[in-house]
């Protein structure tokens, strides 16, 4: 016989990455009982490059042991040209999506949120969630925070008609050199790009596409090669990947809302998510607990979101000649005045 609880939440939250996490926090030191429900058995089970920007800790200050380098090198390659940002203060902190979890996890500790793992919600219905295992929980509110498969979103009818999809290798690597590096190379990944991003004892290396502009089996092979060319060795590393939606339809629906990648707030052309998980969490919960509100923060992420599409569209629009553009790019980036600027913007 199926097990049925019906404990009522202020809010429930579906999701347990970075937004869902943030959320959590935010309405627990509010003091509104909030349940966070997991369906894997820890936090941070996603594929993920594993950047924080300096938005990020804003958001998010993480504490020095959770954080692998503070990388202060960036190196941007062409198929003519090398482009190198080398500022004093880090841009960029890489680290271990596992450990960010159990951070922002243990930051829930003494407050009115109970975390249920291994909760995989099937339905909703009305003002109740329903799990698989037959536990149902009512809600106030509700927050979709379970990513690209959100059944959340799902429950709203919105569908994803706009995703990216990312793939990558993690190498381990005995001594790993802490500087990013783009790769801007056309006739292998069309508008978007290669990455290689240093971790503790290893080396995410990836790229990604948008799979209606461009068969991703095509960019699976392009890869590989770009591997051998690079004298990248994967060695027994597995290739990975995910989808990811840039879908974006809103926020909030009623009593029900939306956040990070469940809404669809992830880059379109970077792929990058953590930063708009971080603050559609935290806003949305100041969204609950004040109906007047007004988010700054969401304003600006939105502005972020923006630039960013409008460079994957000039990219876009400058098809077989994307080639010149990224070269003109790169000569601009080697002149100081034009890399500050750029620094300035997304560094």
């Amino acid at each position: 016989m199926a097990f049925v609880s019906m404990e009522v939440y202020d809010v429930i939250i579906v999701g347990g990455g970075p937004a869902g996490l943030k959320c959590a926090e935010v309405l627990g030191h509010a003091g509104k009982h909030v349940l966070l429900l997991e369906k894997n058995n820890c936090f941070g089970q996603k594929l993920c490059a594993g950047g924080l920007t300096m938005k990020d800790m804003e958001v998010l200050p993480l504490p020095g042991e959770f954080i692998e380098h503070r990388i202060t090198k960036a190196s941007i390659h062409s198929k003519l040209q090398k482009a190198e940002t080398i500022i004093s203060d880090p841009f960029l902190f890489t680290i271990n999506r596992k450990e960010l979890g159990i951070y922002q996890a243990g930051l829930l500790k003494d407050l009115s949120v109970d975390v249920k793992m291994n909760s995989h919600v099937t339905e909703i219905r009305q003002n109740k969630v329903i799990l698989k295992d037959g536990r149902e929980y009512e809600f106030k509110f509700l927050v979709g925070a379970e990513g690209y498969s959100s059944v959340v979103r799902k429950h709203l009818k919105l569908e994803v008609k706009k995703r990216l999809i990312g793939f990558q290798y993690t190498i381990p690597m005995p001594e790993v050199d802490p500087v990013l590096e783009i790769f801007l190379d056309p006739g292998n990944f069309y508008t978007w790009y290669a990455w290689i991003f240093p971790h503790r004892n290893s080396i995410a290396v990836g790229c990604c596409c948008d799979p209606k502009r461009v068969n991703h089996r095509k960019i699976i092979r392009n890869f590989q090669n770009w591997l051998i060319r690079k004298n990248i060795d994967v060695g027994n590393a597995k290739l990975e990947s995910c989808p990811i939606s840039y879908d974006f339809k809103g926020l909030q629906f009623g009593n029900i809302f939306l956040t990070g990648e469940a809404a669809g707030l992830a880059s379109g052309f970077t792929g990058e998510g953590i930063y708009q998980a971080l603050v559609s969490g935290q806003e949305v919960a100041k969204m609950i607990l004040d109906t007047q509100y007004t988010s700054h923060a969401l304003d600006q992420m939105h502005k972020y979101n923006r630039v960013l599409h409008r460079v994957m569209l000039l990219f876009r629009i400058f098809g077989p000649f994307r080639g010149l553009l990224f070269e003109f790019f790169l000569f601009l980036m080697n002149r100081k005045w034009f890399r500050n600027r750029i620094n300035a913007r997304f560094l």
